[in-house]
């Protein structure tokens, strides 16, 4: 008989688009704007979110074909590297998730401090400065506390957050789409104009522009993964596909509408002169920024509880189902919550939110290293699609042939993001240290001898 306990923790289909939604979205989609026009004017953003809308459809197909043809995979990346490349694989891509995913957690921690800091002024500056570290700390462990209560308590407040999100984001897209002007919105749309009367700079050559978006439209799909995560929570797993595929729409719908509908009312100059978070500071005519800071620090504790359960549910799973963690990985509290999991990953967090304090861009750095180090995980995924494709291991609709071809197509295109990743400094941190553990784990009986 089903424990009550864990019954309660399973995930609806509604709460597996939250989770991709939540995942996806977080806190970069209030900050959208400043971003992408501070590196792209109006034709690179179009061509950047092309590129990246077909390569991240693409990845989506994957994790859609991957959940359908091997639906007893329910640990995601961490099962497609141990099925197709072995245990160490599956190692590595479990620890590189959980611990590239940690610093995503510890950018959220950054920005909630420097939201905090417009009602606050001069308190949290950069939202990394020593009050905001004691504040971020504070924070860190009551998302873990609330994170330990388990999927029902966190998915209320991710209902919650996104009913709050949704309702923000309505109101300025309909106030960008009324404000929007065509002759401004195809002024200087290559960005190599100086006009020192919207601020305009020269941002390079169109191609450099496009390249210079990637990690921003890379970190805004950080997440696309996060039903398939999840799929051994949910209530019925063949939902987990089409759950995948109503969160990519909804996400990348939302996306490509704020960014250019905003280079339709301001120069790119403009926006980049934005206080962030700069979706508030466009609304601030409209409605009130505190409720703009509100929603964007609801929202990214929402997001915060997603990140945190799927960065714990792959050690927790290889710990439970193939000893490639220690075994304290699989231990569980009354609400089936992996507690020694969250509780590294919280500690991990706390490290890398102190690190933050002695870079200036704390932010925006640690964005770049999230966005970087979450590619190689898909390439996993896709090297095991392409594999079970090529030795024909599934069949139906589906066609092998198919997979393969996405499963080509995606890795070219992830490996592109990875290898530019890798020159941002950090981007190997989590790579090397991991292998000492699993080489003391295999050294012992945990290990499983049938691997």
């Amino acid at each position: 008989m089903t424990n009550p306990k864990v019954r309660d923790n399973q995930l609806s289909f509604a709460g597996l688009v939250a989770i991709c939604v939540s995942a996806m979205i977080g806190s970069a989609i209030f900050d959208l704007p400043k971003n992408m026009a501070t590196v792209a004017g109006a034709t690179a953003q179009i061509l950047a979110w092309i590129t990246t809308g077909i390569g991240m459809w693409l990845i989506a197909e994957v994790f859609m074909i991957l959940s359908a043809v091997k639906p007893d995979l329910t640990a995601g990346m961490y099962d497609y590297g141990v099925k197709g490349f072995g245990p160490f694989v599956g190692f590595l891509t479990a620890w590189g998730y959980f611990v590239s995913n940690c610093a995503t957690n510890a950018a959220f921690a950054v920005l909630v401090m420097n939201t905090l800091n417009y009602f606050f002024p001069g308190t949290f500056a950069g939202g990394n400065n020593w009050p905001s570290m004691i504040g971020a700390s504070l924070l860190t462990w009551g998302m873990t506390g609330l994170t330990l209560k388990g999927t029902k308590s966190s998915n209320r407040m991710q209902k919650i957050a996104m009913t709050l999100l949704m309702v923000v984001i309505t109101v300025l897209i309909v106030s960008l789409m009324g404000n929007f002007s065509w002759e401004k919105f195809t002024t200087d749309m290559q960005a190599n104009v100086v006009m020192p009367s919207v601020h305009n700079l020269n941002l390079g050559s169109v191609s450099q522009q496009t390249l210079a978006t990637m990690m921003v439209t890379l970190w805004m799909f950080s997440g696309i993964e996060g039903a398939a995560v999840m799929a051994g929570r949910a209530k019925k797993r063949s939902q987990v596909r089409m759950a995948t595929m109503v969160g990519f729409l909804i996400c990348i719908t939302i996306d490509i509408l704020i960014s250019l509908l905003s280079l339709g009312v301001f120069s790119y100059g403009q926006l980049m002169r934005l206080a962030s978070p700069s979706t508030a500071a466009i609304l601030t005519s409209i409605w009130d920024r505190n409720i703009i800071s509100l929603t964007l620090i609801l929202t990214v504790l929402a997001s915060w509880i997603s990140w945190l359960e799927m960065i714990c549910e792959l050690p927790q799973h290889a710990a439970e189902q193939d000893g490639t963690f220690p075994l304290a990985f699989a231990k569980t509290n009354a609400n089936d919550q992996p507690v020694f999991a969250i509780l590294v990953a919280t500690v991990t967090i706390q490290a890398i939110i102190l690190m933050a304090h002695f870079d200036g861009q704390a932010y925006e750095k640690l964005l770049l290293i999230s966005a970087a180090t979450t590619i190689p995980p898909y390439l996993v995924a896709e090297a095991y699609l392409f594999k079970i494709a090529m030795h024909h291991e599934y069949s139906g609709k589906h066609h092998p042939k198919r997979g393969m071809i996405i499963a080509g197509l995606v890795c070219l295109h992830a490996a592109d993001g990875c290898f530019g990743g890798l020159k941002v400094h950090g981007g190997r941190i989590h790579r090397l240290p991991g292998g000492d553990a699993n080489v003391s784990v295999r050294a012992s009986s945990a290990w499983p001898k049938s691997l």
